[in-house]
């Protein structure tokens, strides 16, 4: 397999599950931007009959022009005119192919719904009278997550009900991204997952001949570097307002997490702040969270960042641009990145142990199957003061109870001593109650002393993280 094909194999094969089950199928493929998407479309498609689209931000009468001249192009055909209809376009598919199989992608789907509302209805009674009786593989593809949710998946959609297979393609997990990082050692392989994330194009952007300081140089602190303006080329090709979008970004990479505190900082009226915000969710590069066990209304609602290339770059690139193009890129190094990339660590190091977490509970290799998690703050009842619980994972009566810690200390006793306290307030019951440590330079002896003589204390180092 190829290099580039790094990490879809799953999703590949069962793509080709679908493929061969020899009869009409409307797969909807949706992720944010960069994720691969058309990689794992062009793997899918490679030694296939197919016809792959990519529809472009103009209107309907030329994509239907040039989607045409692709169909024409498969067929040998040079002297017909362009369809005059989507609709009449299938139907003339569907025809010359009567039950021969053939895949048609079409690419940023999005952008013809936008110039074409009626399309979804169109293809909706084309799937209903015609199309589910052949052996066309439909493959509708696009990065807007909200739209492709609401207006292709969701139950209001003409289309629902029709689709026979879905993939919500996500960025590689930490595990996945590691393959990217061969000869790294394994704090470096975090730092570096933590600068770019687990998209794999930005992985591809590491080189494995230089070390962690050199990559993050070279692929962000450089004018010329793919990444320098990757962010607001990115919005630039999503949004309309581009500049208010990157500020809200910004303002949240800068520690204003809460709605209100966002939309002060930028000076923007609130409910039109959340609304950009509620795009950028859709877009994937922010996350909305709340306490553990609290409602989605609650008012301790935060917004995060979702991909660590974006947070990386609104912390590290886009506050020291002026800098970085006046040749200070030494400085910026040295007195921005390196004095406060442990800081920075804290919460890639939280999201890469929830991922473990997540895939030991997979496996069964935890002393129960968890069915919620999260991250908790908020106020000890019994203290009156403000507490955090970095992971928090329950099937509703046994819990476990984690602290991440990314620093260069080995953990000590007081740091499990204090857990125990903190875990008293979901579960007083010690005997259902598990107290998991991550840490990244490991623990003291009189942890491992404890851990040796209580089988409700887990601890799990970065090897045991990395293998």
């Amino acid at each position: 397999m190829q290099e580039v094909f790094i990490g879809r194999e799953k999703e590949l094969a069962e793509l080709n599950d679908l493929y061969n089950q020899d009869k009409f199928q409307l797969f909807v493929l949706y992720g944010r931007r960069r994720v691969g998407k058309t990689t794992l479309l062009n793997e899918f498609c490679k030694n296939k009959p197919s016809i792959f689209y990519s529809a472009e931000q103009s209107n309907n009468k030329l994509n239907l022009e040039k989607f045409s001249n692709l169909v024409f192009a498969y067929y040998n055909e040079t002297t017909l005119e362009s369809f005059s209809s989507w609709e009449n376009a299938l139907t003339y598919i569907d025809e010359r192919q009567k039950d021969k199989r053939l895949i048609i992608v079409i690419d940023e789907f999005p952008y013809l719904v936008r110039k074409n509302r009626a399309l979804l209805s169109e293809m909706q009674h084309l799937i209903d009278h015609k199309l589910k009786n052949g052996n066309l593989f439909i493959v509708l593809c696009g990065s807007y997550m909200g739209f492709m949710e609401k207006e292709v998946l969701g139950s209001k959609s003409p289309l629902f009900g029709r689709r026979t297979g879905q993939l919500h393609m996500k960025p590689f997990s930490y595990k996945t991204s590691m393959r990217f990082l061969d000869g790294f050692s394994n704090e470096d392989k975090l730092k570096l997952y933590g600068a770019f994330g687990g998209t794999p194009l930005y992985l591809k952007q590491i080189a494995s001949d230089i070390n962690f300081e050199e990559n993050i140089k070279y692929a962000f602190l450089r004018i010329t570097a793919y990444l320098y303006e990757e962010p607001l080329l990115l919005l630039r090709q999503e949004v309309h307002e581009p500049g208010v979008y990157s500020a809200i970004i910004e303002a949240i990479a800068s520690g204003y997490t809460k709605s209100n505190e966002i939309s002060t900082k930028l000076g923007e009226d609130s409910a039109k702040c959340l609304k950009y915000i509620q795009t950028l969710c859709e877009l994937g590069i922010l996350y909305k969270e709340t306490p553990f066990g609290e409602k989605e209304s609650s008012r301790k609602t935060i917004y995060g960042i979702n991909d660590f290339m974006f947070r990386f770059w609104y912390r590290y690139v886009f506050t020291n641009r002026t800098l970085i193009e006046t040749g200070a890129q030494e400085a910026v190094w040295e007195k921005r990145i390196v004095t406060d990339y442990s800081n920075y660590m804290g919460l890639v190091f939280e999201k890469v142990c929830t991922d473990f977490l997540i895939s030991q509970n997979a496996k069964g290799n935890l002393p129960f199957l968890f069915t919620s998690f999260g991250r908790w703050w908020g106020n000890d009842p019994s203290t009156h003061t403000q507490e955090e619980i970095d992971i928090i994972a329950t099937d509703s009566h046994d819990y476990l109870i984690c602290e991440c810690k990314w620093r260069n200390e080995k953990i000590d006793i007081s740091v499990l001593k204090k857990l125990k306290v903190k875990a008293d307030i979901f579960n007083k019951n010690r005997d259902k109650t598990w107290y998991v440590l991550f840490s990244k330079s490991g623990f003291t002896k009189a942890v491992h002393k404890e851990a040796s003589t209580d089988k409700n204390i887990i601890l799990v180092d970065l090897s045991t993280l990395l293998n």
